[in-house]
């Protein structure tokens, strides 16, 4: 079976490309539009913030692109490309596993995103087991350099540790080590930094900036915070009641925005 491929010199560039996307949460008596002709693009090497309010559709969209929508959030139109490929052409069998090998994503609360009746080190090896053929003692060696690439110390001790016994911050970084354990070409980050204080969130920052530094990833950074855009970001879109009404540099946006939501985002955070 031939899956929809881009077309173009763009696709060379992008690592997620998401063209007329329309999903609708489907209610007992109404629909809800929750995502409206959406158009976004998130660059290898560059990291894209997908700014807005609380309820504005961003986490729609980070889930939609993982394929891990709520049942009831039906997608009526649009194309996901995802490394080149359409991933909503990709029969459902399939789906999955494409898309667990070409991004990863983090959430918000990283505690709660961790199992906590697995030990660190189970959670990482479970996660390369399941991708690759190797022995155990191949994927503990993988886990423990992941550990280390996100700036862990005492990876060894930390493998033998449960979830409960680290700090938020160190549970992010976790996960972060977790969703690039392959590299994929897009990683999503949704709300990273929200629980945590001032210095954790300056780290984990860093680590998403180190990330697509070194291995070229294209980031989709998803955050109400402009002051965190204003630090990290390449490029910017605005989004208001599921769509995007802004999109530019952050240069753009901060100095010279056009749209008046943008506007009273910046003047609120002032």
């Amino acid at each position: 079976m031939q899956y929809k491929t881009e077309q173009g010199a763009q696709s060379e560039k992008a690592a997620l490309d998401i063209r007329g996307l329309s999903l609708d949460y489907v209610m007992p008596d109404q629909n809800i539009h929750a995502v409206v002709d959406l158009n976004l693009v998130a660059k290898m090497g560059k990291i894209t913030a997908l700014v807005g309010e609380s309820g504005s559709g961003k986490s729609t969209v980070a889930l939609a692109v993982m394929g891990i929508q709520d049942k009831n959030a039906i997608i009526s139109s649009g194309e996901i490309y995802l490394a080149g490929m359409d991933v909503l052409s990709i029969p459902k069998k399939d789906m999955r596993s494409y898309i667990s090998n070409h991004a990863g994503i983090i959430f918000q609360d990283p505690i709660d995103s961790l199992n906590p009746l697995l030990t660190i080190g189970e959670q990482l090896m479970e996660t390369i087991l399941i991708h690759e053929k190797i022995t155990k003692k191949q994927a503990r060696a993988i886990a423990l350099n992941q550990l280390l690439a996100v700036s862990l110390p005492q990876p060894e001790e930390l493998m033998k540790k449960y979830p409960f016994m680290l700090s938020g911050g160190m549970c992010q970084r976790v996960m972060i080590a977790i969703a690039s354990v392959f590299h994929p070409p897009l990683l999503i980050a949704d709300e990273p930094t929200t629980a945590l204080d001032v210095t954790v969130q300056a780290q984990i920052l860093y680590q998403l900036d180190s990330m697509r530094k070194r291995d070229g990833t294209a980031i989709l950074l998803i955050t109400h915070d402009l002051g965190v855009v204003a630090e990290i970001a390449d490029e910017v879109c605005i989004m208001k009641d599921g769509q995007i009404v802004e999109r530019g540099t952050v240069d753009d946006i901060f100095y010279n925005p056009q749209n008046m939501y943008t506007r009273k985002l910046l003047a609120a955070a002032l």
